[in-house]
């Protein structure tokens, strides 16, 4: 895999049709930032024009490989709207999503059809028994060294309360899918991977799905944060 294949993805992705990809192409595409980053390790000076071309690719390919996850994520979640009207057919699209995305799309429909039954079933069908059947949220105990340390941001279904600036997780749950770091510099608002959009700024401590943390660490934009159960404050990676 190349940067030019994971741009040719892109393109096919930016219009509302669902695109066939290959199986494995995040795997490649794992391979391929890692031996990016090995590229770019071996060049002694930071400077040089040879340093910021494998740069720039790397950032080149984090930022469009998060894009064309978005981009068919939305496209899953429009599809499983449009099928939870039961009058509608099943799309032809759904054998074209990877099976984790299909994984998220039969979790979304459930969601949506759940929440038809207890909202509008007792305005259309007045009298009947049938009874909204949501998806188990799994709430798992948040690591040790966070507990007590943050008022990070945040946003879980069924772990976060919601507070004057935000979205306030509850210290004893946090999903494992989600991380605290340290904002590091201002940055515009982004949708995250769980489709909900976050404003954040320099200095402040939040909690944000792993994916998107990952992106910002290697772009130096935030900080992951190690929790020191016994120290009374937080710690990052390289600080003593």
């Amino acid at each position: 895999m190349d940067i030019e294949e994971i741009s040719q993805v892109l393109y096919k992705e930016k219009n509302q049709t669902l695109k066939t990809i290959p199986a494995d192409f995040y795997l490649e595409a794992e391979k391929y930032v890692r031996k990016l980053e090995e590229d770019i390790k071996k060049v002694d000076n930071s400077r040089s024009p040879e340093f910021k071309m494998l740069h720039d690719e790397h950032e080149r390919a984090l930022s469009d490989l998060e894009t064309i996850f978005m981009k068919r994520i939305g496209k899953v979640i429009t599809r499983a709207t449009i099928q939870s009207n039961a009058n509608k057919p099943i799309s032809k699209d759904i054998e074209k999503l990877l099976p984790v995305e299909k994984k998220l799309y039969d979790l979304v429909l459930q969601e949506i059809k759940a929440a038809k039954t207890e909202l509008l079933g007792p305005i259309l069908y007045p009298g009947s028994e049938n009874t909204a059947v949501w998806p188990e949220i799994v709430e798992r105990q948040i690591p040790a060294g966070f507990k007590g340390k943050t008022d990070a941001k945040m946003g879980i279904p069924g772990i976060a309360a919601r507070g004057e600036t935000g979205l306030v997780p509850d210290k004893n749950n946090i999903n494992e899918e989600y991380v605290v770091v340290r904002i590091l510099k201002d940055l515009p608002t982004f949708t995250g991977a769980d489709g909900r959009n976050y404003t954040v700024s320099a200095e402040e401590v939040v909690v944000l799905p792993q994916l998107n943390a990952t992106g910002l660490i290697r772009r130096n934009a935030a900080k992951l944060i190690v929790g020191q159960e016994d120290s009374g404050k937080d710690s990052f990676p390289g600080e003593n």
